[in-house]
């Protein structure tokens, strides 16, 4: 799986979470208190459907690190060894 799958399926992810970004330029970079909703809820819901989605396990010190999307695709590249 390369890099490019790895960010279609997490935009994905991003946007089933976030309803309202549809639509909108993605910004691979903006920050968690720059979503709306983007609360401890919304986030352990897309650490799980990230999970789910690659077959991975995050640690928690990797969970506490997810500040902004690409940070996800960083940590998935990695568990993947991509």
């Amino acid at each position: 799986m390369d890099e490019a799958e790895v960010k279609e399926k997490i935009m994905g992810i991003f946007e089933e979470t976030f309803p309202e970004i549809k639509g909108q330029e993605f910004d691979w970079e903006k920050k968690q208190e720059s979503f709306e909703n983007w609360d401890s809820f919304a986030h352990m819901e897309i650490v799980g459907k990230v999970e789910q989605a690659f077959g991975i396990s995050l640690e928690i010190d990797e969970v506490i690190t997810l500040e902004f999307p690409l940070k996800f695709v960083e940590i998935v590249l990695k568990k993947k060894g991509a």
